[in-house]
């Protein structure tokens, strides 16, 4: 007999209350497992699909895009990597359903099934709630920052130390996001410059994730100061982790007065039309990561990096609720604005 489950529950499109009701348990298929949550992670992209009505048409849905949790079934496809008992975190999504229409991938149930290659088990000493707030951040930036539709820059090596210099270098704004904080720690081992622009009380904590230099996003004189910088350097383009007008018109004058590359990656759905300057925007929504190497040598590089100590848990989580009663109030915090942090709830 399969294990009870019980999800957060959006009933139906633009519902503001998620409820907590039975689920349907699913079991793993080929390159699949299934874990028992342990924590969740909460994303500007589940408040957006919940207040918003995005992106989904059948309901009541389940949302939730990072999970970590111990697995309690492995499909034999996985069972040379995988183990019953083992400590994993795993990109969750609600955009891709299971056979019959089961929203069994997204995160905000007590059993979630994660594909491979999207999986890293988690080293021991580091609890699940620091671990959860990686994966969305990782496939946001990776997507951005490696395939070819984007950026299209080298990618970290998948073993060892970080690459050596390259002599190029990114601009990311919104450094201290969970998608800004990741794409500075994949470039930077990539062997790429990092420059950041992110809040002047959160500087150290970009700069820890590999930045060479970072500037404040309030300050009058941000563009200049940023332009200033980049003289002379070979600019590979930018990644805009926040993608509102103001940064996007930001990125393409400093992209416009430096030289290199004139393109932006943007993680906002319209991005392209804000284009300025004789600068280009895209964006990752469009991008079939299913049809590209980049997400299986992420994810390798991933769980080397954990577990070579490589990478850093950043934004720092803050646990804020337990069971998933607290995930609605999870979300509703995040709506209200967050800095340098994300916000996490225990299952």
């Amino acid at each position: 007999m399969p294990p009870p489950n019980r999800a957060a529950w959006l009933p139906a499109k633009q519902s503001p209350t998620l409820t907590v009701s039975p689920a349907p348990y699913t079991p793993p298929t080929t390159n699949e497992l299934v874990i028992r949550t342990h924590a969740v992670a909460i994303n500007p992209a589940d408040a957006a699909i919940q207040t918003l009505g995005l992106l989904l048409r059948d309901y009541p849905a389940i949302l939730g895009c990072d999970a970590a949790g111990e697995v309690v079934d492995v499909d034999p496809s996985l069972a040379d990597t995988y183990a019953v008992g083992d400590r994993v975190i795993g990109a969750a999504t609600c955009l891709r359903r299971k056979d019959g229409g089961a929203y069994a991938y997204a995160a905000f149930q007590e059993h979630v099934v994660l594909a491979a290659p999207a999986i890293a088990k988690i080293p021991a000493g580091v609890p699940y709630e620091q671990a959860v707030v990686l994966p969305l951040g990782i496939n946001t930036a990776a997507s951005c920052l490696f395939a070819d539709a984007t950026l299209g820059l080298h990618a970290p090596a998948v073993e060892g130390a970080p690459m050596a210099s390259r002599a190029q270098t990114l601009l990311v704004w919104g450094a201290t996001s969970s998608v800004g904080a990741c794409g500075v720690q994949l470039a930077a081992q990539a062997g790429y410059e990092v420059v950041g622009v992110a809040s002047r009380q959160n500087h150290a904590m970009v700069k820890a994730l590999g930045a060479s230099a970072c500037f404040d996003q309030s300050d009058a004189e941000v563009v200049d100061d940023v332009v200033a910088y980049l003289q002379g350097k070979d600019v590979v383009g930018a990644y805009d982790a926040i993608s509102k007008d103001a940064t996007l018109s930001a990125m393409c004058e400093i992209l416009d007065r430096s030289g290199g590359k004139k393109l932006v990656a943007a993680v906002m759905p319209g991005a392209e039309a804000k284009a300025s300057r004789g600068v280009r925007i895209t964006t990752n929504l469009g991008v079939d990561m299913a049809g590209s190497e980049v997400p299986g040598r992420i994810w390798r590089w991933l769980g080397g990096a954990m577990a070579e100590e490589r990478i850093q848990y950043l934004p720092r989580p803050e646990v804020v609720g337990k069971g998933l009663e607290d995930v609605q109030r999870a979300v509703d915090l995040l709506a209200k604005g967050v800095s340098a942090k994300k916000l996490v709830v225990l299952v």
